[in-house]
């Protein structure tokens, strides 16, 4: 059987939003288990308190409670391959990722997960993106769909790209979960080839924030045949855990044509929440902002 890998997760008790206990992270590794996940990388939010932190003694915790996760799904029999890393909130901190034990994945110091505020604009990122790069770790942007501002500074993602850094979408969002912009975008930048990794950002074992990879890729394989989604949730992820390179395809940037789909967007927006033309999720509005 093909590895299905997630490098993008929150299964770590007591350390971030994620589960509050060992109970709870142990019910969200029989899920990815149920969904046939084998292996994950966990990443706790590192926000920027945590990254400018001169002893990081909150990464003792980090380190502590994962071995302990890890120790309860070995005894439990679970297979699967558990790793760590993190996912740093991005301040100008970041830079230092390769400095600080497990901010990135597996500590090999060649790759790291980054988030923007979902709501900010955040400012000087291409100039520290390209300091990480040539300093040998390249950046993992995550969910760039979920960002509200997404088109204001699609231009420099795609310039982003080009210098070397790896988009990883989330299998909620295409699904739907994380709302009709997240919906759009994370297709949309599937679609046109700009996608390096699908994951999951895991919660909880539910549904909507659980392990809920294999489900998404089921639905848009069959949709997108032409799409090599092993390389997505198996080839990639992999490589990222081995510290190996990744070839990156910029091809992609210079075909994507950003007011055609900008205007598809508006199109979308329209029919699907002005009109609620094919629109599920109109009854469960108050469930799914939750998960903002």
């Amino acid at each position: 059987m093909d590895r299905i890998i997630d490098i993008h997760n929150h299964i770590i008790f007591d350390v971030d939003d994620g589960p509050g206990t060992l109970d709870a992270s142990m019910r969200l590794l029989r899920q990815a288990v149920e969904n046939n996940i084998t292996d994950i990388v966990a990443t706790p939010h590192q926000l920027e308190e945590h990254q400018a932190s001169n002893n990081h003694e909150r990464q003792n915790k980090v380190i502590k409670n994962f071995k302990e996760l890890k120790a309860a799904a070995k005894k439990e029999g679970l297979p699967l391959h558990l790793y760590l890393g993190g996912e740093l909130y991005f301040t100008t901190h970041v830079v230092h990722a390769p400095e600080i034990p497990y901010f990135t994945y597996e500590d090999h110091k060649k790759y790291a997960l980054i988030e923007f505020s979902l709501n900010w604009h955040p400012e000087g990122y291409k100039e520290v993106f390209y300091e990480l790069i040539q300093n040998g770790c390249t950046p993992v942007l995550a969910h760039p769909e979920r960002y509200g501002y997404f088109w204001e500074i699609v231009d420099d993602i795609i310039d982003l790209i080009k210098m070397g850094t790896l988009l990883q979408i989330n299998a909620g969002s295409l699904l739907g979960y994380t709302g009709t912009q997240a919906r759009f975008i994370s297709e949309m930048l599937l679609s046109e080839g700009l996608v390096h990794i699908i994951a999951s950002d895991a919660h909880r074992a539910s549904r909507a924030i659980g392990f809920n990879m294999p489900r998404a890729v089921d639905i848009f394989k069959e949709k997108y045949p032409n799409i090599d989604f092993k390389t997505l949730i198996s080839i990639n992820p992999w490589k990222i855990i081995q510290g190996e390179p990744i070839e990156i395809d910029d091809d992609p940037c210079y075909s994507f044509d950003k007011n055609k789909q900008y205007k598809l967007w508006k199109r979308f927006y329209f029919v699907h929440d002005i009109l609620g033309i094919g629109n599920k999720a109109t009854k469960k509005r108050k469930k799914i902002r939750r998960y903002f």
